[in-house]
C-alpha cells in the first residue's frame, strides 16, 4: 500500500489498472478505499458519496484530499491535524475555524459510520454550535466525511462514511490516545 499512497500523492489520479497495480493486489486497493485513502471517481458524476462510482477495470481512483493533507503533513514532520487545518484553510474557512474543524475532523474520523446527529453533537461540543449544515459540507468537500446516500433514506437522518485513514494516522503519530 505504500507505494499506492506514494503514486496517489505524486499524480493526484490513477487508472484502476495503474492502482491495482502500485497496491499489489485487490485486497490491499480494497483496503485503501475502505480507510478512504484512494475514492473511485466517475468524469460524470457530481456525487460526493464515495459508493457513487465503480471500484473496478475502466474506472480511476482519486486521492482523498483529507487523507493527502494528512499524510503530506506527516511527512513534513508536522502534525495530521496541521495538514487538516491547511486544508479547510485552502477550502475558506478562518484560521480558528480551520483548526476547530480539523479537531473536528479527528474526532469522528475514528468512528467509522457516524449520522447527521453525531456531526451536529460533535459541533456543539467544540464550540461550532450554529456552524453545523456548513460543517457537514466542508467536512464533505475535503473528504472527511462521504454521504451514505442508500441508508439515509427514509429514516431521515443522514448517515456518513469517515475516512478512518486519518484517525489511524493519528494515533499511530501519537496525537489521539489508544
Amino acid at each position: 500500500m505504500a507505494c499506492l499512497t506514494d503514486r496517489l500523492l505524486e499524480k493526484g489520479f490513477l487508472s484502476y489498472e495503474d492502482a491495482l497495480s502500485s497496491a499489489g493486489d485487490e485486497d490491499a486497493l480494497l483496503l485503501a478505499f475502505d480507510l478512504g485513502l484512494a475514492l473511485p471517481v466517475r468524469a460524470d458524476s457530481r456525487c460526493l458519496e464515495w459508493d457513487s462510482s465503480p471500484l473496478g477495470p475502466g474506472s480511476a481512483l482519486r486521492l482523498n484530499p483529507a487523507a493527502g493533507a494528512a499524510i503530506r503533513a506527516l511527512l513534513e514532520g508536522r502534525e495530521v491535524r496541521e495538514g487538516l487545518a491547511d486544508l479547510f484553510l485552502d477550502l475558506g474557512m478562518e484560521g480558528h475555524l480551520a483548526y476547530a474543524m480539523a479537531e473536528l475532523s479527528l474526532l469522528l474520523s475514528g468512528k467509522g459510520s457516524i449520522s447527521g446527529s453525531d456531526i451536529a453533537s460533535a459541533c456543539r461540543s467544540m464550540g461550532l454550535e450554529g456552524l453545523e449544515d456548513l460543517s457537514v459540507a466542508v467536512l464533505k468537500a475535503a473528504g472527511v466525511i462521504s454521504p451514505v446516500l442508500s441508508s439515509s433514506w427514509p429514516v431521515g437522518d443522514a448517515r456518513y462514511r469517515t475516512c478512518k485513514l486519518l484517525a489511524l494516522l493519528a494515533r499511530a503519530a501519537g496525537a489521539l490516545g489508544p
